[in-house]
């Protein structure tokens, strides 16, 4: 008796900042592979180191992507002979809240706010170390210069946390980002706020929901990339939303 084709196997490829939320959830028989968290900033190596390692995968398989579309940074990567499976949001800041629609709330009530992380503070992806940074590589008043220039439009910065244990231990980084901005550009304020798992815990269900090839299930929350085919960012827009922006971590471009 046929039993339909037997399921694809699971692979996940997903930038590092989402490797406790995401892989404490994956079963022991998917492999991952955790990119470097810095590639965000330069979308186009995002690219190119994205579809080595799709391209690197043996087997057709379902490809977990653990990214958003982050600058644009997933646009043009090809499926080749395999299922893509991508959070539709612009980048991971609506992944750590939970779904794309809490982040276009958030984003509407308060446009100019840089969110921090542990996995972000952890990796020194954040203002005050890229201040300390500039200074090192260059001069104070260079590191001034390239501060307030990507930084300069952002207003609050909220630390997005998984338990109060976490928003306690992370709050006093968070508090310092904060004073720092603020007494360079005024006004600039500290939240914090819960996250949530229900966008990730949905990524990880999708690989049960897709049919052969030809007939993915797509909702609002995911974007599946049919074998052949690539990525496009009209895939990720929905009415009624913010553009998506150069710079990622929300806010406006600097």
């Amino acid at each position: 008796m046929d039993s339909g084709p037997t399921p694809r196997p699971t692979v996940v490829i997903s930038c590092s900042v989402l490797e406790d939320l995401l892989g404490k959830r994956l079963p022991d028989d998917v492999p991952a592979v955790w990119m470097d968290i810095f590639l965000h900033n330069s979308p186009k190596k995002l690219a190119e180191a994205l579809q080595a390692k799709i391209d690197a995968i043996a087997e057709p398989s379902t490809v977990i992507v653990g990214y958003g579309l982050c600058g644009n940074g997933l646009v043009g990567v090809k499926s080749g002979p395999h299922t893509l499976v991508i959070p539709r949001t612009h980048d991971c800041v609506a992944i750590f809240l939970g779904s794309h629609q809490r982040y276009v709330k958030r984003f509407f009530a308060s446009p100019n706010t840089y969110y921090l992380t542990k996995g972000w503070i952890d990796a020194r992806d954040e203002p005050l170390a890229d201040y300390h940074d500039y200074v090192e590589q260059f001069d104070e008043e260079t590191a001034e210069y390239l501060f307030e220039m990507k930084y300069k439009h952002y207003r609050k910065i909220c630390l997005v946390g998984f338990s109060q244990e976490e928003l306690d231990a992370y709050r006093a980084r968070a508090q310092a980002v904060a004073e720092f901005m603020d007494q360079r550009f005024g006004g600039v304020v500290c939240e914090e706020t819960l996250g949530s798992a229900a966008l990730i815990e949905g990524l990880l269900r999708m690989p049960g929901q897709l049919g052969g090839a030809g007939e993915s299930v797509v909702n609002d929350e995911f974007v599946v990339i049919d074998p052949g085919s690539e990525i496009t960012m009209d895939l990720f827009m929905q009415s009624g939303e913010p553009a998506p922006q150069p710079m990622a971590r929300s806010g406006k471009a600097g």
